[in-house]
């Protein structure tokens, strides 16, 4: 149970008579089994306050250097709290059946009576899984949270890790690149799920073998990951469809305790499997109570991982090529990053208050595009995000008004290293590029409340809330050829991440009644509108085209726009203490971004496959329902414990997928020997819609209980992906040959003509549609000892795969990959206010796999042992 200290003058509540101290009459006879040592006080009363469930509440601070008395025994509240008291000057009060309120014993002298305030606490009690907030189980709706509890039981190598103990949430980047894909439900990249650092999105594309979409983050500037499933009829929701992943980074707050005017926070860890070093440290500081600020860097030095020994197969490819531990060597999984944050809280008055950040990194590291890193590309990406948040909650239940500017520039610098033949000639000159995306943006949101004459003696009320919001993409390209003399062609580069721009706009309105804490409805409605323009070209490989790559095809101005009005509804009902059924449906507009709209150019190298823009290429327009129900309840098996849950089931239908696909070239290639002459479509890849809508159903599943001194809890995911995959292969509005889609054959004297069926237009020339797991458990369960000074703990993932769809026999991209499981040690132990320690083994049993879905795969990391200190000063 949480216990809060606020300074009298700060306090602006309604008071209340407290009870008599002392006579246990109010705090009840129920015998507790105290064990509590001599410490400071105020860790003792949180002792105290956890196993009898008590909440303590203190006006100003507790004195400095006094100790408690120790006691081990079974008694009353009551009686244990005169045992901790006893000898500190201090006494106390009952304020309720639950609360109790320390005061000085002087006090208790003047007066019979004593008049304490009505105190906030200072946090919700946590009984969700690894710390969720209870506010999480009052939510109508999926929504999860990933606390920095959580983020810090175990040092993790990479940032995708901090997402594994999520339901319905899976990671589909390959480990050689620390940039994150985020999946929500089945869907992931191009902003169908909108990944944002404090508000700010990170819309970043880049055309690789594999996932396209990154979002760079570094975990120790986390304070807080929140994801939001349900709910996109509010800022974050433009031009997205699957859910708004908002990464909460640190503040003042996170930084700093109670009372503190300023302070820090230090953590470095080492491990073996060159896990060589990682180590962060953050200030905090208030100035004035005008102004507080915060800062903190990071810095992480790994090296090339060795995978896990033991169930040695991998994953097989589209083409049906196994690959195991050996054959998937995962050389390239360095990395170096150097992050950091600024932050400045200004509160200009008392209803008012402006939040300045800066958040940044820079991240060395080497990507392969194949499964044997043959060819590695060498990569430094930077990060910067600027935001600037003011609120204004004047004293008036109309206005709750947030509004927000931010900007944000992910680029990456690459260096693509000349390519060489099996007898040692230049097959591929190298390539220097720069891949360059700004995401400028905008949003106000305002809440109202109107409290409604009552209707069958319960409370009614009615809530608005509206927005609006815009965001703005610039994408630029830019590449240097090599001299070496092998194929290759800066236009190859600008062309499959294509520079352009594009403009999302969204507002929404959302209406809610509820009625006596029993049930909810509400109904919105929200406007989404975009446009992208930008200049491309497409081309052919056969030179009786007249229309060559490398003589800069036929230029094509792309210039899209869509707009949509977008339903959503929903209700939730508790008939019971504890228990919440709710139901939600809404619709969405997901926007095509500049890399889905503008691809163009060709393959790099002596490839012969050009991208062709889609210039009538649609959004995607999705429907998503679900039921669920939440349980929280307290005081399940014991005083003081928690039992936390939530259960949903989802169906999302998808028209319009976009996806890429491969297309046919407008003119055939062919030999003419007399007397036969034979044609043949050559191949092209584009952006395209699926003519069939895409399912996806799936149910969540995430569960905790929590009694002190022991915990478990865990999630379980279970996803189906339904999708036809077939397509409109004619792409561009130009004339086609009449058998640009089939082979064609004819004998001329004998006018026998053969003519094979279409090549492209089914999921077989899809080139890759990633999706998370058919099924995933994770469990989490621990031990806490000596007031929770020793953590003592275990985690286990079962994942189980369903097949990547659309994987080509064209195609390396992984088609299937094996079912693994996964054990992980955690530990830490308090050794005093200021330092801990924590050791933690990851992948315990050395299990060889890949985590996630999507793109070409290297092992995970085999068996790492970790030992971390952290401070406070």
């Amino acid at each position: 149970m949480p216990i809060a200290a606020f300074a009298q003058s700060q306090l602006e509540q309604t008071t209340q008579t407290a009870q008599a101290p002392n006579d246990g009459f109010a705090l009840g006879d129920r015998q507790f089994q105290f064990d509590i040592g001599a410490q400071a006080l105020s860790g003792a009363l949180l002792a105290y306050s956890r196993v009898s469930g008590i909440d303590v509440v203190f006006d100003g601070s507790l004195p400095e250097g006094v100790m408690s008395t120790a006691l081990s025994a079974e008694m009353t509240a009551a009686s244990a709290l005169n045992l901790i008291l006893s000898g500190s000057g201090l006494s106390w009060v009952a304020v309720n059946a639950t609360t109790v309120s320390i005061i000085r014993s002087d006090t208790m002298l003047e007066q019979e009576t004593v008049t304490v305030p009505v105190t906030v606490t200072s946090h919700q009690q946590s009984a969700g899984y690894n710390g969720v907030p209870d506010s999480v189980y009052d939510t109508p709706g999926s929504v999860a949270v990933i606390t920095q509890e959580s983020m810090r039981k175990a040092p993790v190598r990479e940032a995708r890790e901090i997402f594994n103990q999520v339901a319905g949430v899976d990671i589909s980047n390959d480990a050689r690149d620390p940039g994150l894909t985020v999946n929500v439900r089945g869907q992931q990249e191009m902003g169908r799920v909108n990944v944002n650092i404090d508000g700010a999105r990170q819309n970043y594309n880049q055309l690789t073998h594999g996932t396209t979409s990154r979002v760079y983050i570094d975990p120790a500037l986390l304070a807080e990951v929140e994801i939001e499933k349900s709910n996109l009829t509010q800022n974050g929701g433009a031009g997205s469809s699957a859910g708004i992943v908002t990464m909460r980074t640190l503040n003042t707050q996170d930084i700093l305790d109670d009372g503190e005017d300023w302070g820090g926070k230090i953590n470095i860890s080492h491990g073996n499997n060159s896990y060589d070093f990682a180590g962060d440290a953050s200030v905090g500081a208030r100035i004035s109570p005008k102004l507080d600020i915060a800062a903190a860097v990071s810095r992480k030095a790994i090296g090339n991982y060795g995978p896990g020994s033991n169930n040695p197969g991998l994953f097989t490819t589209g083409n049906g090529k196994y690959y195991d531990r050996d054959s998937s060597r995962p050389e390239y999984t360095f990395l170096r990053q150097t992050s950091g944050l600024l932050k400045a809280n200004i509160y200009l008055s008392e209803d008012q208050e402006l939040n300045l950040g800066y958040v940044g990194s820079m991240s060395d590291y080497a990507k392969t595009n194949d499964v044997t890193n043959l060819y590695a590309d060498f990569n430094e990406t930077q990060v910067h995000t600027l935001t600037a948040k003011h609120n204004w909650d004047p004293e008036s239940e109309l206005i709750n008004l947030d509004t927000g500017v931010y900007w944000t520039r992910t680029d990456n610098h690459q260096f693509r290293p000349a390519r060489y033949t099996a007898s040692g000639t230049v097959s591929t000159s190298s390539f220097d590029n720069d891949y360059t995306l700004d995401t400028f943006g905008a949003d106000i949101a305002n809440k109202s409340n109107f409290e409604l004459d009552p209707v069958f003696d319960g409370t009614s009320e009615l809530s608005f809330d509206y927005g609006t919001e815009l965001f703005e993409d610039k994408a630029k390209t830019t590449s240097d050829l090599g001299d070496e003399g092998g194929y290759g062609a800066a236009y190859q580069v600008e062309g499959s991440t294509p520079g352009g721009q594009r403009d999302v706009y969204g507002a929404y309105l959302t209406t809610t009644y509820g009625w006596n804490d029993l049930f909810t409805v509400h109904g919105g409605l929200r406007a989404d509108r975009y446009s992208l323009t930008g200049d491309t070209f497409w081309c052919e490989t056969q030179a009786s085209s007249g229309n060559l790559c490398e003589d800069g095809g036929t230029p094509l101005d792309v210039d899209l726009s869509q707009n949509k009005v977008s339903p959503s509804f929903g209700a939730s009902i508790s008939p019971f203490k504890g228990i919440q059924f709710y139901a939600n449906y809404r619709e969405n507009l997901r926007a095509p971004t500049v890399q889905e709209a503008l691809l163009g150019g060709d393959h790099i190298g002596n490839v012969g496959v050009p991208f062709y823009s889609n210039a009538n290429l649609k959004a995607e327009e999705s429907t998503t329902s679900e039921i669920g129900v939440n349980f929280k309840f307290n005081d399940v098996l014991r005083k003081g414990d928690g039992f936390r849950a939530k259960v949903s089931y989802y169906r999302s239908v998808i028209d319009n997928y976009t996806t890429i696909a491969y297309v046919p070239q407008p003119t055939l290639s062919g030999t003419t020997t007399a007397p036969v002459i034979n044609t043949s479509p050559k191949t092209a890849a584009a952006i395209v819609n699926l003519t069939d809508p895409v399912y996806i159903n799936g149910t969540e599943l995430e569960l905790s209980y929590d009694a002190d001194r022991y915990y478990l809890g865990g999630t379980f995911t279970l996803n189906d992906m339904d999708l036809e995959g077939n397509y409109n292969p004619f792409v561009l509005d130009t004339a086609y040959s009449q058998y640009a889609n089939q082979t064609y054959t004819n004998i001329i004297p004998l006018g026998q003509e053969t003519i094979g069926a279409p090549i492209y237009g089914a999921s077989d020339q899809l080139y890759g549609i990633y999706s998370m797991p058919r099924r995933k458990i994770t469990l989490d369960g621990g031990l806490r000892f000596w007031d929770r000074d020793l953590v003592l703990g275990m985690r286990a993932t079962f994942v189980t795969p369903q097949n990547n769809f659309g994987s080509s026999n064209a195609s390396s991209i992984v088609g299937q990959y094996f079912k693994y499981r996964v054990f992980d040690f955690y530990s830490s132990y308090q050794i005093n206010d200021h330092v801990s320690l924590s050791f933690a083994v990851n992948n315990m049993l050395d299990e060889a796999y890949v985590q996630g879905s999507g793109g070409t795969y290297s092992a995970a990391p085999g068996r790492t042992a970790i030992l971390s200190f952290s401070g406070n000063f």
